[in-house]
């Protein structure tokens, strides 16, 4: 037997003879046949021949054309994009939107590929459609030519942006992009308060490095204050494109974050109902403009904040229609001007109940004492004898008290318990100063705007600065002061607010126009409502309910008298400030309401009208109170 040879795979296995019992039917115990070697040699061969071919094209594509995939590959970019949120929405306290977004497009000019000689004159075509002067646009898409992408004009109506799709489909250069616009609720009295947007400035840029890539922010307003809450965070996408600037790909990196919704504390019935009273008196009766500030006693919320004449906040944040924006910019009233904020005027006699205040507080006088006035008051000369200084009363209220005083409007009491005169020995300008600083005047109430004028306080050490040439402070200049006027200007805002201390007995509040900001669903309080302390005056709460008897008197009694018929019982003081030496006035009304328990405050100013008017800021004011509580309830409309 030989034991050396090779046994094969078959002989090592049990068959079926020697182990029966398989089922042989189903082949139990039986082998296949061997797959033969020649199939593995022909498989391998496949395979060979298959690698050789992607071997031999992977050579071609890197030595002969590895050149020219390398500058393609070059040509492709990866740009990170940004995606600009949508901007967020302005309500009014019970949730009417103010300022809001609308289905809009954009029209955009692509000088990247074009041909200027080509372009050029289909520009003239694209004007017309737009409405514009084709020589203004095509003097747009040549100063920035360089630039790329050019936006022409924001459009609405989607009847133009179909004809301009429709008419340039077969031009790459021009195109129509969807985008939301701002639009606003169209009515004038919103356009101070609540601003508006327009483009992106390098003035902007240069302010706030974070503007680059936005197309819009905010100018004026709420929108311009809180631009950065309005705005959101932006998004990146990453997107593909070739040299020629066509998108092969893109993709999200990050999302944007939508802008935070404000809510106000104004009322959009109360500002429009506020702006049309302002309005008719002034055509009325020839006043070059008018403002008016409502504030909430308990809050400090500003319910109104108006200034007249207003304008569209549309018309400027999107340039249409030119005629009106021409008329804005040079109306002779300045439409554009934010009096309520901005605007410096005399206080007039709405100066008088402040002064009383402090002559009370630093018993300059008792208030049952009567001064006997004769209609002016007599300051003698030491250097002419014969012709003393004379400072007249624009009526001559005989004997009164300081409640009288204030009633009828006295500025020869006044003149007494300010400057001093005979007797009694006067307030005195420092003295004066420093009260009415105490009420707010001077300096900024805090609102939350972008900008408001300080106002200005006179005192000696502002004169010798101001007039070197005649730096000494005068009687006569306390005179001024003590029925304001001379040098003493201020905001409608800043007498809004210290009337308001008036009503708080002795408390000053922070004006505020936003109540909350909401985010992603969230809502938060405003800086200022989260941050909001009184800020006690010191000074007496006996002295201040004398002087609020004295502006009730005024109502009853005196010379603000227009609003005695308003249900509620109102506290007010009236004011006729002179404008220079022309014989025209500003016509001031104060007031509160209801005197027992104040609920409102409500200022007016009426702007450069006719001397010798005698309807002004209280007719008004009238029309606004009569509006808020026409049934005498608190709960009516204000």
């Amino acid at each position: 037997m030989n034991y050396q040879r090779k046994l094969t795979v078959e002989e090592t296995l049990v068959d079926t003879e020697n182990l029966p019992g398989f089922d042989t039917t189903r082949f139990e115990g039986v082998f296949e046949r061997p797959i033969s070697t020649r199939v593995f040699w022909t498989v391998g061969g496949i395979f060979f021949v298959i690698g050789g071919l992607l071997a031999v094209r992977a050579g071609y594509l890197m030595l002969a054309q590895g050149g020219a995939y390398a500058m393609r590959a070059e040509d492709n970019r990866l740009v990170h994009q940004t995606i600009l949120p949508e901007r967020g929405v302005i309500f009014d306290r019970v949730g009417v939107p103010l300022a809001y977004n609308v289905p809009g497009f954009r029209v955009v000019v692509d000088t990247r590929e074009a041909q200027k000689n080509v372009l050029l004159p289909r520009l003239e075509e694209l004007a017309r459609l737009l409405n514009r002067d084709s020589a203004e646009v095509v003097g747009i898409i040549e100063y920035h030519w360089g630039q790329g992408e050019i936006v022409v004009d924001y459009i609405r109506e989607w009847s133009i942006a179909n004809d301009i799709m429709t008419r340039f489909k077969d031009e790459d250069s021009i195109q129509v992009v969807p985008m939301p616009l701002r639009a606003y609720m169209p009515h004038p009295a919103f356009g101070h308060v609540v601003g508006y947007v327009g483009a992106v400035t390098e003035e902007d840029i240069a302010k706030d490095l974070s503007m680059i890539g936005w197309m819009e922010a905010g100018k004026t307003g709420i929108e311009g204050a809180y631009d950065g809450v309005l705005r959101g965070n932006p998004g990146v996408k990453i997107v593909e494109t070739n040299s020629h600037g066509a998108v092969l790909s893109e993709g999200v990196y990050r999302r944007e974050d939508r802008g935070g919704n404000l809510t106000l504390s104004i009322s959009a019935d109360l500002q429009k109902i506020t702006y049309e009273a302002i309005q008719k008196i002034a055509e009325e009766r020839g006043f070059a403009g008018g403002s008016a500030v409502a504030l909430d006693v308990k809050t400090g919320d500003v319910l109104a904040l108006v200034s007249y004449p207003g304008f569209d906040a549309n018309v400027m944040s999107t340039g249409v229609p030119r005629e009106e924006v021409s008329r804005i910019l040079s109306d002779k009233n300045h439409p554009l001007f934010f009096r309520a904020v901005m605007g410096l005027y005399p206080p007039a006699s709405t100066v008088k109940p402040f002064l009383a205040a402090a002559v009370l507080d630093e018993h300059v006088i008792d208030p049952e004492r009567v001064i006997y006035t004769e209609g002016r008051i007599v300051v003698p000369n030491p250097f002419d004898p014969d012709h003393p200084a004379i400072f007249k009363d624009w009526k001559n209220h005989g004997p009164i008290n300081m409640l009288r005083a204030i009633a009828v409007s006295s500025d020869a009491y006044f003149y007494t318990v300010g400057g001093g005169h005979g007797a009694i020995k006067g307030l005195g300008v420092e003295r004066m100063h420093d009260y009415f600083l105490r009420f707010g005047f001077g300096q900024p109430t805090g609102i939350d705007l972008l900008s408001e004028e300080d106002g200005l306080v006179p005192d000696k050490a502002w004169k010798e600065r101001t007039y070197p040439d005649d730096p000494l402070w005068r009687v006569g200049d306390s005179y001024n002061m003590s029925i304001g006027q001379g040098w003493f200007l201020v905001t409608p805002l800043q007498m809004a607010r210290a009337t308001l201390a008036l009503a708080r007995k002795g408390e000053l509040l922070q004006p505020r126009l936003v109540q909350t900001i909401a985010r992603d669903g969230k809502k938060e309080l405003s800086d200022i409502l989260s941050t909001q302390t009184p800020l006690p005056i010191s000074i007496s709460g006996s002295s201040l309910d004398i002087v609020q008897k004295g502006m009730r008197l005024a109502v009853t009694e005196g010379t603000a008298m227009g609003v005695a018929s308003i249900r509620l019982p109102v506290a007010a003081k009236t004011g006729t400030a002179e404008v220079d030496k022309s014989g025209r006035t500003h016509s001031w009304f104060i007031g509160f309401l209801p005197i027992e328990d104040p609920k409102l405050v409500l200022v007016v100013n009426m702007e450069n009208g006719p001397a010798g008017n005698l309807v002004g800021a209280t007719a008004v004011a009238h029309e606004i109170l009569q509006w808020c509580f026409p049934q005498g309830l608190l709960t009516n409309n204000c």
